[in-house]
């Protein structure tokens, strides 16, 4: 009987391991998935910033840019362009952005790449063409503000008649 019994829990035992591996190795299999999940998210996310950073960084303005709405044909001759590009460029104004069709037009794609960073484009009523702006006029003096009032009191309120 001794035998029976010890033969009986070590059966037992086998079939409890034989259910329970499988189970185990599917928890460990859904760990490993949520891990390379998690892992590839996070690359992504990071390969997206940095290049959103360098894109954002190619694009940028140097802070002496030339405004291509406000430049004059001189300061376009400067940059390297041809006359008949210049002229291209002052007859097309005014431009929204670098990405404006009319930009494209007016200059080519070479050039255009070549200029990345020395020009930008402000918005039309933000500047005015160089060589169509005025002298700025003097400032008009200032006037000095002329000194408060006294206010004046206040009267106080008179009770209504009462009827008799």
């Amino acid at each position: 009987m001794r035998t029976s019994r010890w033969l009986s829990a070590l059966i037992l035992a086998g079939f409890a391991l034989l259910v329970a591996a499988p189970a185990s190795a599917q928890g460990v299999a859904k760990r490993s998935a949520k891990r390379a999940a998690k892992q590839a998210t996070e690359s992504a996310v990071k390969d997206a910033a940095g290049d959103a950073a360098k894109k954002a960084a190619k694009n940028a303005a140097a802070p002496d840019a030339i405004d291509l709405n406000a430049a004059t044909p001189e300061q376009l001759a400067k940059l390297g362009l041809d006359q008949a590009t210049v002229t291209k460029v002052v007859e097309s104004r005014p431009f929204t952005s670098l990405e404006d069709p009319k930009i494209k037009e007016a200059i080519p794609a070479d050039a255009l790449a070549k200029l990345q960073g020395k020009v930008m484009v402000k918005p039309a009523g933000a500047a005015k063409p160089a060589d169509a702006a005025a002298p700025a006029d003097p400032a008009a003096p200032a006037n000095p503000a002329s000194p408060a009032e006294p206010a004046t009191p206040a009267t106080p309120a008179t009770p209504p008649p009462q009827s008799k």
